[in-house]
């Protein structure tokens, strides 16, 4: 291979490294958003269950100290109502979540095969490197007795 071969060869798997290495830094922050992202639907998701937990407790207070049947009825059905209420928003943050997490997951292999690659390439470019060094170690001229 000529030198002009080693050195194009080197530009290209460079090239394709950075490129590479730039699609993996791209990645990483994707994860990195993703993950807080998910942070803060678990946030959100214990700040429903406290709500609901403040809520219903207030109503089934409310329900022990009366002996009014309608208004006992009217506090059941405050508390039936506001269960539903709080199981549609705690499903919305779950199935938020797990989209998230599919991405994530998504994004997590998508960063281990380009782990991979940039392995491969640096692998190819060393050998690039190698093989440059052994063809002009060869090309070299060797002069016995000087020194």
């Amino acid at each position: 291979m000529s030198y002009a071969l080693f050195a194009h060869r080197k530009v290209v798997l460079t090239g394709e490294l950075n490129m590479v290495s730039l699609q993996q830094t791209q990645r990483s922050n994707e994860q990195y958003l993703l993950a807080t992202q998910t942070l803060s639907l678990q946030q959100k998701l214990s700040s429903l269950q406290a709500a609901q937990s403040l809520e219903l407790a207030e109503l089934y207070k409310q329900l022990s100290t009366t002996t009014d049947s309608g208004v006992r009825n009217t506090i059941n059905d405050q508390i039936k109502q506001k269960q539903s209420e709080f199981e549609a928003e705690l499903d919305d943050v779950n199935r938020e979540i797990y989209v998230v997490s599919v991405k994530e997951n998504a994004i997590e292999m998508e960063v281990k095969r380009l782990d991979t690659q940039v392995t491969a390439l640096q692998k190819q470019l060393e050998a690039v490197e190698q093989a440059e060094s052994s063809a002009i170690d060869r090309a070299t001229p060797k002069f016995q007795g000087v020194g």
